[in-house]
């Protein structure tokens, strides 16, 4: 039988420790530098980001504004905000203004440059900018019509003040209206980027509560309006009005059947008016009047509505509650009432379970 070959044992020298020992310390030293080398690196990441320049966050009670990285300082008063690029100057000024008026909830979005002109005039004047004092004259270069959050539009327009330039913003979100606007150097390109940036994205920079419209806002240019477009409107704002003053009569004994024709005939009227730049001569009469108190029966119907939805959902109902919160979505189609879409699609989505199948 032949002999099995064994593995030879090997007897550990002082040399073999040593090497052992060697290779363990280069380890461990090659371990302390990468740690050394990698928390290095994070650390000057750190520094570098906390250098860098970052947007400063403002805050009034109509909205919620991230100013440019790099602008020196900026001052709140109320609802307006005033930021300046460099501390104690004048210009390059970038200024933020949101005024609240009831008026302002059936106007137009008018696309005229000398209706914003005009606006911005009188708001450039009162911040008494030093480089601007004298015989100030606004020409505007341009505009266009944009979409700066969704179901908001708003007028684009760019101007030159002198010898500088500027852009600004104007647009309506229920009672308020809001304007934005900068001036700088002419040629200067940095500024340019950061405050046209500003604008142009102000879907990201910008955040403002959620309100009630009151119309489909028109957008229309009253440097267009004719005697043939007023004589149209006028013709169909007596139809609108007519059929109001019907389903108005109505609206106290058949609310179910009256109340919501009612408003949005007298809204339709309201929107028409606005787009020819006439809402004012109805906004103060007796008609207005009853148009807000069938407004406030409305508003009460749909309290009401989620008043049901909540019991429901508190009793654990599911079935009825998922009728209720539906029954909400179809029925709430007056304008401004997306608001309650919303909340009654919430509902039905979190704390409702769903139906099982």
């Amino acid at each position: 039988m032949p002999a099995k070959n064994a593995k030879p044992t090997q007897v550990p020298t002082l040399h073999a420790a040593r090497t052992a020992l060697w290779c363990l310390v280069y380890l461990l030293a090659f371990g302390v530098l990468y740690w050394v080398y990698t928390t290095h690196g994070k650390l000057e990441a750190a520094r570098a980001q906390l250098r860098e320049a970052r947007p400063t966050p403002v805050a009034t009670p109509l909205f919620k504004a991230q100013i440019p990285a790099g602008w020196a300082e900026y001052a709140v008063s109320g609802t307006e905000v005033t930021a300046r690029r460099k501390k104690g100057q004048g210009l390059p000024v970038l200024h933020i203004s949101a005024e609240r008026d009831a008026a302002y909830a059936y106007r137009a979005l008018d696309l005229n440059q000398a209706v914003v002109l005009r606006v911005l005039d009188d708001m450039i004047a009162r911040e008494n900018i030093a480089e601007l004092k004298g015989d100030t004259v606004l020409e505007g270069i341009g505009s266009e019509r944009i979409v700066v959050m969704p179901g908001i539009d708003a007028l684009h327009l760019l101007f030159d003040c002198q010898a500088y330039e500027g852009e600004a913003l104007l647009f309506f979100a229920g009672e308020v209206r809001y304007v934005i606007w900068g001036i700088w150097q002419d040629g200067d390109l940095t500024i340019r980027r950061e405050i046209g940036g500003f604008i142009r994205r102000l879907f990201e920079e910008f955040e403002i509560p959620e309100m009630r419209e009151a119309i489909d806002r028109p957008v229309m240019h009253s440097g267009r309006l004719s005697p043939e477009v007023n004589a149209a409107a006028y013709e169909q704002i007596g139809r609108e009005l007519a059929l109001w003053k019907l389903f108005a009569a109505r609206a106290e004994r058949e609310p179910d059947t009256a109340l919501l024709p009612a408003l949005q005939h007298f809204r339709e009227a309201l929107r028409l008016l606005a787009s020819i730049r006439q809402e004012r001569m109805v906004l103060a009469s007796d008609d207005f009047k009853l148009y807000e108190k069938l407004l406030k029966e409305r508003r009460k119907d749909v309290d009401e509505w989620f008043v049901i939805l909540d019991k429901l959902v508190a009793m654990r109902d599911w079935e009825k509650a998922r009728r209720q919160a539906k029954w909400i979505q179809k029925h709430a189609t007056l304008t401004g009432e997306r608001i309650d879409v919303r909340r009654a699609t919430e509902i039905l989505n979190t704390k409702i379970p769903a139906e099982e199948k």
